[in-house]
């Protein structure tokens, strides 16, 4: 497990969101999510321990971060190669699909075709012509990149694991969101495979086109999206020999033909196109409908029979079909096709192509090896049978950073997943893949689509497998990467399948927190009140304790302020009768900031007093300096500028002290707006400048924003209106909470109100509207 996956973990079991563990430590939100992530793998020693002590691991689990931050592989310095196609390149020639090639590049190059799907039955080599076509035109594009979706069921999934296929930050709660940001208007070429199994995606698919005007898409499905820009591509079988051809010459012009010689000379050497052969290889063409895959299936068992004896023997599997040119009577061919050669394999090869069925998005050795001694499963040589199945086309077998991996066609998986795999060998793998994420392994990320099948079986098929482990571990893998919808979904389908009451409620809490990061905060609130039932009827108080801070978190956002006040106290009572004294720093700082926003300031202060009290027992350098900037946001409120002054000052010199660039930025904001209240501009501009600087370099978006607005403020106490409007417009797109968007909107309509009068009473009406539907009142300072 890496040290990010523990860190997320470990959070989510103290029931903190990335913002409350920022709150608590001082430390920024883009620090704590690139440590989670695995951006930053190396933390700095002083942010580590913030985190340890915000987040208060017992002493293994701390001696064990310490260990995973030592040994955590460096950044690599070595420069990035030339930018090539991030898909596998083609290993075959592309054979009797010029027209074909020619006709789709050409599609794809036209800059007002969007999307070009490539439609055909299983086999006819839609994704072979598709991974021709992209690396053909690689030097025409910025970026071309693909994702084979065949190990996808759930069409919510497609746009979380293209955010992480493409790398793309997550910096809200919408997969879809970071890949429309990461793609913006670069001329990008995006190869989806196999579509068909996620159609309800294509909507999803129309909407990122129409956010990125200069993306081109390549589709292969089975079956068209149905999309109003959508240009469709059928791709036919191989043309197959005229009824009247018979001379080599003639024979041998057959795409259909020239495939089958050219894989069967690849497994035996030697082996053309003669008079002899002539007329079976002509009539397995035809039997094969031309459908490439079936006969690469076919060319590798003429490895060791004639082709009149595997015509017989395939003659007698396939019957004639009728309307042969119907597409799913192609799909039966090849289905016998690959049935056929099965039933040819030895057993081991038979069982074990069984057991790599069951795998989604391939199988490293190892994990096949231990599923098949866990399933009871008998092969004596396993790397003699994969090279007996890879020599018959059946799988293939790959490298992946260095590590064999064994591949399966989508085609040949369905079919041996529907005859060959046993209930145990299910049970064997998902057992494995559970395990794997409950451990923690770092092989977690390289596996999600077993993962993701181990999950989906245990909830369906063994919900015993589920426990509070894989329920807590599995919620902080998702959260820490941002999967909030995959999380939401999976952890519900968890809940629902268990009967353990346990898991079920951490599975509920894991789901709550999911729904409250997406901006769900209604189902949030639903969840997290089920959850903390269901730990009071445990009998679980710190469960409950952290279900109430999400239902708490909850209320807030929906404006439910006294409910809220409500769930945060009682919080607080029980990390209080727990004697967990981080939990009670959090709950009081929660029922603090609803104080702030709600305008009972004397009763803020003396929430953050109290915090700050317990922290400084506690020797929590951050979270006191945290707690000193909440003291200062109260005191700007009430123009009580010097003891701002005295606690900025001291926060920002801590957060200078420990290197953290996002809450220091945030401060210095915080200092600029105390500065100019006393008179200071100079020093306000300059506060207000550094903090932009450095929440740009950090790409910290709420000190952005703080940083604009009090920029603004200056220019508006200098007189320039129009230099305030535009800087207090650019933070109103970094504002962080409403109370800071009524502000700002307040001061827009100050710095418009003698240009343009109409706009300045449409801003102010805005910052009404947010008060009174949030209840949050004027800061005094504000009335004067």
């Amino acid at each position: 497990m890496t040290l990010g996956d523990r860190l997320a973990a470990l959070r989510v079991s103290r029931g903190l969101s990335q913002e409350q563990l920022s709150e608590q430590t001082g430390l920024g939100l883009r620090t704590i999510g690139d440590i989670e992530r695995g951006v930053t793998r190396r933390p700095h020693r002083e942010t580590l321990r913030a985190l340890l002590d915000g987040l208060s691991p017992d002493a293994t689990e701390r001696a064990a971060l310490h260990r995973l931050a030592r040994t955590a592989p460096p950044p690599s310095t070595k420069l990035s190669p030339a930018r090539r196609p991030a898909l596998p390149a083609p290993t075959t020639p592309l054979v009797g699909r010029a027209d074909d090639l020619a006709q789709l590049t050409g599609l794809l190059q036209d800059p007002v075709v969007r999307l070009v799907t490539v439609t055909g039955p299983g086999g006819v080599g839609k994704s072979r012509l598709a991974s021709e076509a992209a690396w053909r035109l690689a030097g025409r594009f910025e970026r071309v990149a693909g994702l084979d979706l065949s190990s996808l069921n759930d069409p919510d999934d497609v746009a979380q694991s293209l955010a992480n296929t493409l790398g793309a930050r997550m910096s809200g709660p919408d997969p879809a969101d970071a890949v429309a940001t990461l793609i913006g208007d670069g001329r990008w070429l995006l190869v989806l495979d196999s579509f068909e199994h996620v159609s309800a995606a294509a909507r999803g698919l129309a909407d990122l086109l129409g956010r990125c005007s200069r993306l081109t898409v390549l589709v292969t499905s089975r079956a068209p999206l149905r999309l109003r820009a959508e240009h469709l591509q059928p791709l036919p079988p191989l043309p197959l020999p005229t009824t009247t051809a018979t001379g080599l010459d003639e024979l041998s012009a057959s795409p259909a033909i020239t495939l089958l010689v050219q894989r069967t000379a690849a497994v035996r050497p030697g082996f053309a196109l003669t008079i002899a052969n002539a007329e079976a290889l002509t009539a397995l063409c035809r039997r094969l409908d031309g459908l490439p895959l079936a006969i690469e299936l076919a060319a590798a068992q003429l490895s060791t029979l004639d082709p009149q004896r595997l015509l017989t023997e395939l003659s007698a599997r396939l019957p004639d079909l009728p309307g042969a040119v119907d597409m799913p009577d192609r799909h039966q061919t090849l289905r016998l096709t690959v049935e056929w050669s099965t039933e040819r394999l030895a057993d081991a090869e038979r069982q074990l192509l069984g057991v790599l069925a069951a795998f989604a998005g391939g199988a490293a050795p190892a994990a096949v090896e231990s599923i098949l001694d866990t399933a009871g499963v008998k092969v004596p040589n396993t790397h003699g049978s994969v090279a007996q199945l890879a020599a018959g086309s059946l799988i293939g077998i790959v490298d992946r950073n260095g590590e064999a991996r064994i591949t399966m066609l989508d085609t040949i998986r369905e079919v041996a997943a529907d005859r060959l795999v046993l209930p145990e060998v299910r049970g064997a793998h998902s057992a494995y893949f559970l395990e794997l994420l409950r451990t923690g392994s770092d092989q977690a990320d390289a596996e999600r689509d077993n993962v993701r099948a181990g999950v989906s079986w245990a909830v369906t098929q063994q919900p015993e497998l589920l426990d509070v482990a894989l329920a807590r571990r599995l919620a902080g893998y998702h959260l820490a990467r941002a999967q909030f919808g995959e999380a939401n979904r999976t952890l519900r389908a968890i809940a629902g399948a268990t009967s353990d009451d346990t898991v079920r409620a951490w599975a509920l809490h894991g789901a709550s927190v999911a729904s409250n990061e997406s901006g769900d905060s209604a189902e949030a609130l639903r969840t997290a009140e089920e959850c903390a039932a269901l730990f009071d009827k445990l009998g679980d108080a710190l469960g409950q304790c952290t279900a109430l801070t999400v239902a708490g978190n909850a209320q807030k956002f929906l404006g439910r302020y006294a409910e809220a006040r409500e769930s945060h106290q009682a919080s607080l009572a029980l990390a209080r009768k727990t004697a967990d004294q981080r939990r009670v720093t959090i709950s009081l700082n929660n029922l603090g900031t609803l104080a702030h926003d709600s305008g009972e300031y004397d009763t803020a202060q003396e929430h953050y007093l109290a915090s700050l009290a317990i922290k400084e027992e506690l020797g929590d350098v951050r979270g006191s300096a945290v707690t000193r900037m909440n003291l200062a946001g109260v005191e700007n409120d009430l123009g009580a500028y010097e003891l701002s002054h005295d606690h900025l000052q001291s926060a920002v010199a801590a957060f200078r002290g420990l290197n953290d660039t996002s809450p220091t930025a945030y401060a210095l904001g915080m200092l600029s707006e105390a500065q100019l209240g006393l008179g200071q501009e100079a020093e306000a501009q300059a506060s207000a400048t550094e903090a932009l600087d450095m929440a740009r370099d950090a790409e910290y978006r709420p000190g952005i924003g703080l940083a604009l607005a009090r920029l603004g403020d200056l220019a508006l106490a200098r007189g320039n209106h129009a230099e305030a409007a535009t800087l207090l417009l650019q933070a109103l797109d970094h504002a962080n909470g409403r109370p800071e968007q009524a502000r700002t909107l307040e001061r827009l309509a100050a710095a418009r109100s003698v240009t343009a009068p109409a706009e300045a009473a449409q801003f102010r009406e805005r910052a009404q509207q947010l008060r009174w539907t949030f209840d949050l009142p004027v800061p005094p300072i504000d009335q004067r």
